[in-house]
């Protein structure tokens, strides 16, 4: 398979488990030429020449983004409530899961970026009667209707590895993976990770290539296809 290109990646969601995870990969790819970390605060945790921070105020984020997503070729998205989702008012967490990364997303896309990775969860709805899985479903309509060319959506469902996620939990989920039906299967932050960057890399030098077709593709990767980019299906 031909090198992809370099590229420039925006990313929301940095200091989050799955985010944080992602920024350390984009950092150590030698394709990713330059790196824009999107927070609602400075933070300095990733110090490196080809790292920038934009702080924006999330209300306010599509206007603070578009002078720096100019030149954008890639944007990923791992961004949250994350533990105390059913604590939140649904207007608030509507804006968390829904309008900040779609704002992102629009901006990014702006911007000039053709490749879009948002991580969502799996069983999504948008006519779910279960609010999360409702809310998350109408975040996928939403980034949807920005208009990637390539556009792939990650939906883990107990995410191992993270903050919020108990250790005894991540072991009895681990001894009953192999009997779980595949897309409900625990997966560890590392692989959503490595599947996000890893196909938004393809797709970005299979469009540069002139090799995509000419509409827009949408890729739902579910436990066994992000697997797959660790090496196991």
């Amino acid at each position: 398979m031909p090198t992809p290109p370099p590229y420039t990646a925006l990313l929301l969601g940095a200091t989050g488990n799955v985010g944080g995870c992602l920024a350390q990969l984009l950092i150590d790819s030698p394709l990713c030429r330059k790196l824009v970390l999107v927070t609602r605060r400075k933070t300095g945790a990733f110090a490196h020449a080809k790292v920038s921070e934009v702080v924006v105020e999330m209300d306010r984020l599509a206007e603070q983004l578009a002078p720096h997503a100019q030149g954008a070729d890639i944007a990923l998205a791992a961004f949250g409530v994350g533990k105390g989702t059913a604590l939140l008012p649904e207007e608030e967490l509507r804006k968390i899961e829904i309008t900040y990364p779609a704002e992102f997303c629009r901006a990014a896309r702006a911007g000039g970026a053709r490749v879009g990775a948002v991580m969502t969860a799996v069983g999504v709805d948008p006519a779910s009667r279960v609010k999360y899985l409702k809310v998350i479903g109408e975040k996928e309509e939403a980034v949807r209707a920005v208009g990637f060319d390539f556009l792939g959506l990650y939906r883990p469902s107990v995410i191992l590895g993270n903050a919020n996620t108990p250790d005894a939990l991540g072991h009895l989920m681990r001894l009953f993976n192999p009997l779980t039906p595949s897309k409900f299967r625990a997966i560890h932050k590392n692989d959503i990770a490595r599947a996000m960057l890893a196909q938004s890399e393809q797709a970005y030098g299979t469009l540069v290539r002139g090799e995509a077709g000419a509409t827009p593709v949408v890729k739902v990767l579910e436990y066994r296809e992000m697997r797959v980019f660790s090496g196991e299906g």
